[in-house]
């Protein structure tokens, strides 16, 4: 399963700015507890793309930084660090993944880049003080993992066929959301204040697409494993039939 990685530079003991692709063990331990195994898609461009994704059965879209507005069509409003690499990395072996049937599953950046990939947009601030569904960083700083919110799941959806409908507590480390949806993809949950939470292919789309705009692998004991379970189960039925 190719995993992509957050890219950033970070202060190191032999270097004040090394450039470094990172990923959280969280991730990865999600998926080899639900049988996958992790590859690491560093940045490559054109056919290197597809060679990377020969290797593999899934995607896994990452958290990280914000998306350049530009790619999404929109001034540079409220958006933090940008690299315009991992935007135009992300977006390309998202579509080449969907191009090939391939499942995928975004995980916050994720769920943002796959709907710019299919020609929606973002909201660049969601943040509000005093929100429970979305604080200011600063209102989360002494416990950002332990902040929960319940989002609404949409009855028939496949995040309801893994967690059941109704209501369900997410973590929230994000200050962006999908703004405008991807014709090519519907709404599967939402906060109480109407933030997207949750995207999937549109049934006459095809798109063997789910996106989340929480963190489910730090969520392991809370069922946060069920979509990297859910991932590797699609991964396995595609490799049959395409075996």
């Amino acid at each position: 399963m190719l995993v992509t990685p957050w890219r950033r530079v970070l202060k190191t003991a032999l270097d004040p700015e090394c450039d470094l692709f990172t990923i959280a063990p969280d991730y990865t331990e999600s998926i080899r507890r639900a049988g996958g195994l992790p590859i690491l898609a560093v940045h490559v461009e054109g056919d290197e793309i597809d060679e990377l994704l020969d290797t593999a059965d899934a995607l896994l879209i990452s958290g990280g930084q914000d998306m350049d507005p530009a790619v999404y069509g929109q001034d540079n409003t409220s958006s933090w660090k940008v690299r315009r690499e991992s935007d135009d990395f992300d977006l390309e072996i998202t579509r080449r993944a969907v191009e090939r049937g391939m499942p995928v599953l975004g995980i916050c950046r994720g769920a943002q880049v796959v709907n710019v990939a299919f020609g929606g947009d973002l909201a660049q601030e969601v943040q509000e003080e005093g929100s429970v569904p979305h604080p200011t960083y600063r209102e989360m700083v002494p416990a950002p993992r332990l902040h929960r919110h319940d989002v609404d799941v949409v009855a028939g959806s496949r995040l309801a066929a893994i967690y059941g409908e109704g209501c369900l507590s997410v973590n929230s480390l994000h200050h962006q959301a999908v703004g405008a949806v991807s014709e090519h993809l519907v709404v599967t949950a939402r906060s109480d204040v109407g933030v997207v939470e949750a995207v999937e292919g549109a049934p006459v789309s095809g798109i063997d697409l789910l996106a989340v705009q929480w963190h489910p692998e730090m969520l392991a004991s809370e069922g946060g494993g069920g979509l990297f379970a859910d991932l590797v189960e699609r991964a396995r039925a595609r490799a049959t039939m395409t075996s």
